[in-house]
């Protein structure tokens, strides 16, 4: 922390995309509660980001609030998918840090502890690694674990440990960076990992979903994966490459060994396997220059269009930070400024 946090009390925003998780949400302010009770050195706000509900998952949350609760509700105007949302939560963020947490509370308050004494002592960073799963164990989840370990060897760039965090803290100092970054296909573990600020980890027992199940389809799953190689490591194309020279190769040893069969039987070449031959060679050779290259092309037109990552549809204020807010937290949207009551 700087010279700014230690002459106040240091202000921590908890930061929660949700979608569809009305179940949870009055369970949500709850756990804020605890979480102030817990530290009450410190100041905290809930910032909540509705992605696209159809389930009045804001308005529950809003009439959960009550004094003291120093919260923003925002809602966007569909949805936009989970990064989108903590990239809303993070431009609404006031605090001096921010940490994300699941909206299907299975973090312990004292793992929210613990990050904050991590960012105490001088990290930026503070990535949340699950040292159990409170899922069923199968190939989702094998995929799930194996597809961290994989992207952190591969990445161009400074990357996230490789059991894979599900929660991060991150400092005003990291924010302000990622909320400069223009992607509109973003991973944003990734993005906070990418600044080279100073991290470390901290390890908790991941709790069962208390209602609900989780909203993290395997195809979200399957677009973050994409996104991640995509935005972070040159290895696809090098990959999509070396594959066209490999299907090229096989075509070129069996145009060869069909010449040597004609040579040894003096017969004429089976029309057949020349054509097939040719076929294998030029189509691995055009595999190897436009598969690769079509992914990066067409992200790179998505990022040109500039397009936003999210609309603000709405945000709702409850309450006034106790001491001076590290930012302002300025967004475009129709305003919804109210005191619970």
């Amino acid at each position: 922390m700087n010279g700014t946090t230690q002459s106040r009390r240091p202000l921590v925003t908890i930061l929660a995309p949700a979608f569809n998780e009305a179940d949870n949400a009055v369970g949500l302010v709850g756990f804020f509660r605890e979480i102030r009770a817990y530290r009450p050195d410190m100041d905290f706000e809930l910032v909540v980001v509705d992605d696209g509900s159809v389930d009045n998952t804001a308005e529950i949350v809003k009439g959960a609030l009550r004094d003291g609760d120093v919260a923003r509700v925002a809602t966007l105007s569909r949805n936009f998918g989970s990064h989108a949302a903590i990239t809303a939560g993070l431009a609404l963020s006031r605090g001096d840090a921010a940490i994300t947490v699941s909206t299907d509370l299975q973090e312990p308050v004292e793992a929210i502890g613990r990050f904050i004494d991590a960012w105490q002592a001088g990290n930026d960073i503070v990535w949340g690694l699950r040292q159990t799963r409170a899922v069923p164990k199968g190939v989702a989840n094998w995929m799930s674990r194996k597809f961290s370990v994989v992207f952190t060897r591969m990445a161009d760039g400074p990357t996230f440990p490789q059991e894979g965090p599900s929660q991060a803290l991150i400092s005003r100092a990291v924010i302000d960076v990622v909320n400069q970054m223009p992607e509109r296909n973003r991973n944003v573990m990734g993005m906070v990992a990418w600044t080279g600020f100073t991290q470390t980890s901290i390890y908790f027992e991941q709790l069962p979903r208390p209602a609900g199940k989780s909203k993290w389809t395997n195809k979200k799953k399957i677009r973050l994966v994409i996104d991640s190689f995509v935005e972070f490591s040159s290895a696809p194309f090098l990959i999509t490459f070396l594959m066209g020279l490999g299907i090229g190769l096989v075509g070129i040893l069996g145009t060869l060994a069909t010449l040597l069969v004609a040579l040894i039987s003096w017969t004429a070449p089976v029309g057949w396997l020349l054509v097939l031959s040719a076929v294998f060679f030029f189509a691995g050779l055009q595999l190897s220059v436009f598969g690769g290259l079509g992914e990066y092309t067409w992200r790179a037109g998505d990022d040109a269009r500039r397009r936003p990552v999210f609309i603000l549809r709405a945000v709702h204020d409850s309450g006034v930070p106790a001491t001076n807010a590290a930012h302002t937290g300025a967004v475009t949207a129709r305003p919804e400024t109210t005191t619970a009551h």
